[in-house]
């Protein structure tokens, strides 16, 4: 189950390399990620951005997997 999207940067640009999350917030959507994603490039033109599902865990219940995040 997705519980929401978190905003990652690429260390390496395009090049193939994990990507590290921006902060621990969780966005409720793709679409705010990604609203998110263009108000840093504006500031940051040259950040590789992108936003990936956070998805939890079938054995943990909402509140442990938020907690487990912060």
């Amino acid at each position: 189950m997705i519980i929401g999207f978190v905003l990652l940067v690429s260390a390496c640009g395009h090049d193939a390399c994990e990507a590290l999350p921006v902060s621990e917030h969780l966005f409720p959507s793709r679409y705010v990620c990604e609203r998110m994603a263009e108000r840093v490039r504006e500031r940051r033109p040259d950040a590789v951005l992108l936003c990936g599902e956070v998805f939890r865990h079938p054995d943990t219940t909402t509140t442990e997997a938020i907690k487990a995040i912060n």
